[in-house]
């Protein structure tokens, strides 16, 4: 059986309306009789009860006219097929517009008419009268909101400060009123534009700028502020955290336009990465362009958290080809849903074979690679040493083997700050992987760069989602050390930046993105609790269960050794006076790696590594940076 109305095609107005007349013919009827009956009033009063001029079947027929005038001209502007329970400015004009027709077809019948059969004067007052009561009709689902607006009648739901009292705030405070039963109760706005001060918004007054939210606060006693911006600052969002720091005060941000009580979408949870982000990374620069656009890309580990974001915005700056390796099928998959399947190809594969990647790079001869693969979670691979090595340490040979063979000219290394004076397995073997780049760099003359940068919010396993877990089972949140701090970063800002840093490197540079003021973690737990809107310990303990093996209480982005400088970008800086390695010497150390692990000796392995990392000044050669003689 065809469907009546199929998608795609759109029945004829005057069908639709026919159809719709029949389940709404009660609104109309009763339309039809409230017209006729103010008229025939109007008529009465101005003729003093006496409905004998010219007849009272005449005056009579003419009123029935009117209400199906009237009638005519509400089908006409769709009044019927509007949810009058969220009745809006423009429905109000709608049915403006539909009284302002029927009493023009009207005044003109009457007009025409000789002798008149309704008073110029029974039109002219019963017109505004139908209007009136005909408005009265149609908002009677919403006669509870104004009677609790005309008499002050409060709600019994939560006290709502609202933050934001642009377009944004003001559909909040709408659907908040018009849908909130008796969840919502709103007694202010706060705003930091000056010139809304004191203003009111659906009857509700904009107190003052943020800085004087903690005095609304206590004043209207709020329990719930909503910040009602589509992307609030994280400076922002700061201030309003700052503002209801040592209450009782929940903070949701709006999730979307619709504010439904029984939808938990419209209200949701402030992220941690809108507290703790910083502004955006501008990627629409000249190097990042030339860099990338018109080039053959190739991703490392293009399923993991940093991979499929680099994915994601190469992708915006139109590359030649976009190529996505990873042992991640799934992920491979979920990366190329989110991409919409362009210019990319699916590769799957691992690093750790170095025939694949010979075979690869022969064929697909990338211009541009981002070795972003790598594991890295610092207590597994203190378990698994071997594992560590095989993919952070010979994956990455095998990956800079192949660029060099088909003549890759542009190289980035991801690292981490565990590199630097490394004291866990995934510290050695990235750091390995530092002096491995940067070897090669300076052997060959390539473009081949080192980036660096902490920890990335939100990633696979890292300590953000393990706490909203934690919290969501009600606790405790388990800290590693009351005094340990992390440098931290949005996801999308560290790989912005990994593409600036790519796009300015030079031979043999060593980049390290701005990463701001370290974090501590005990205080981000304590943040992200506070988010919830619960308290600690009354709603949420938090426990402190020690470093774990390979872990440090602080982390570093230089070395002693190592120089900060500025670059051509403000927020990616030059490590001068990094340690470079002879090539010949770190590859004797890979070919001692691979015979002990593959016999098994897991701990002489992990010795030598470290060995190879700690020789520094004794036995690595101190280059200065730059292009090569």
């Amino acid at each position: 059986m065809a469907e009546p109305n199929p998608p795609g095609r759109r029945t004829s107005k005057p069908a639709g309306l026919l159809r719709g007349m029949a389940r709404r013919a009660p609104s109309a009827v009763a339309d039809c009789l409230l017209v006729f009956s103010i008229y025939m009033l109007a008529a009465g009063v101005r003729t003093g009860g006496r409905l004998d001029a010219p007849s009272p079947v005449e005056t009579a027929a003419l009123a029935l006219l009117a209400g199906l005038f009237q009638v005519g001209a509400n089908s006409l502007f769709e009044i019927y097929w509007r949810d009058w329970s969220v009745a809006a400015l423009e429905d109000l004009v709608a049915l403006l517009k539909s009284s302002a027709v029927a009493f023009a077809i009207l005044f003109l019948l009457d007009t025409l008419t000789e002798p008149h059969v309704l008073p110029y004067a029974a039109l002219f007052s019963g017109a505004p009268i139908v209007l009136l009561l005909m408005c009265a009709m149609k908002l009677e689902p919403r006669w509870g909101d104004i009677m609790r607006v005309a008499f002050g009648r409060g709600r019994a739901g939560e006290t709502v400060a609202i933050v934001g009292a642009g377009r944004t705030g003001q559909l909040l405070a709408r659907d908040l009123l018009q849908h909130g039963g008796t969840d919502y109760q709103i007694v202010g706005f706060v705003d930091d534009d000056r010139r809304k001060w004191g203003t009111y918004i659906r009857g509700i007054r904009v107190e003052g700028g943020i800085h004087q939210l903690r005095d609304t606060l206590t004043r209207l006693r709020v329990s719930l502020v909503v910040i009602a911006m589509r992307r609030p600052t994280p400076e922002l969002v700061r201030r309003v955290v700052a503002a209801c720091e040592g209450s009782d005060v929940r903070i949701r941000a709006v999730a979307g336009i619709s504010i439904d009580p029984s939808d938990t979408r419209g209200l949701r949870p402030l992220r941690i990465e809108e507290l703790l982000g910083r502004d955006a990374v501008n990627l629409d620069t000249s190097e990042a362009r030339e860099f990338l656009r018109g080039r053959r890309v190739l991703i490392t580990g293009a399923a993991g958290s940093i991979g499929s974001e680099l994915a994601r915005q190469v992708s915006a700056f139109e590359p030649a080809a976009l190529l996505l390796l990873d042992t991640s099928e799934s992920g491979l998959h979920d990366v190329r849903e989110s991409l919409g399947r362009g210019r990319e190809r699916i590769v799957l594969g691992d690093v750790r074979d170095e025939s694949r990647m010979l075979r690869l790079f022969e064929s697909e001869r990338p211009e541009v690679v981002f070795h972003a693969a790598a594991y890295k979670h610092v207590p597994i691979l203190e378990q698994e040493p071997a594992q560590a090595i095989m993919t952070n340490v010979l994956g990455t040979a095998s990956v800079l083997a192949a660029a060099l063979g088909s003549g890759v000219e542009h190289f980035v290394f991801i690292s981490t700050d565990k590199a630097v004076a490394p004291t866990s397995v995934l510290g050695l073997t990235k750091r390995f992987g530092e002096l491995l780049t940067l070897a090669h760099a300076g052997s060959f003359g390539r473009r081949y760069c080192v980036v660096r940068f902490g920890n990335v919010l939100g990633s696979v396993g890292s300590v953000v989602p393990i706490f909203e877990r934690q919290i969501d089972a009600g606790g405790p949140v388990t800290v590693t050390h009351p005094k340990a701090t992390r440098y931290f970063m949005t996801i999308a800002e560290a790989v912005g930046l990994v593409i600036e840093a790519g796009a300015i490197a030079r031979v043999g540079d060593l980049l390290v993105l701005d990463m701001g003021a370290p974090v501590s973690i005990d205080e981000l737990a304590r943040k992200m609790i506070r988010l919830r809107g619960l308290r600690t310990p009354q709603d949420i303990a938090i426990e402190h269960i020690g470093l774990r093996p390979g872990e440090k209480l602080h982390e570093d982005l230089f070395f002693p050794s190592e120089a900060r400088v500025g670059s051509e970008h403000p927020r990616v800086h030059r490590a001068e006076g990094s340690v470079h390695a002879d090539l010949n010497q770190l590859r004797g150390v890979m070919a001692a790696l691979t015979r002990l692990v593959r016999n098994g000796d897991d701990e002489a392995a992990v010795a030598l590594l470290r060995s190879a990392t700690d020789r520094g000044s004794e036995e690595l050669t101190v280059l200065e940076h730059g292009e090569p003689e």
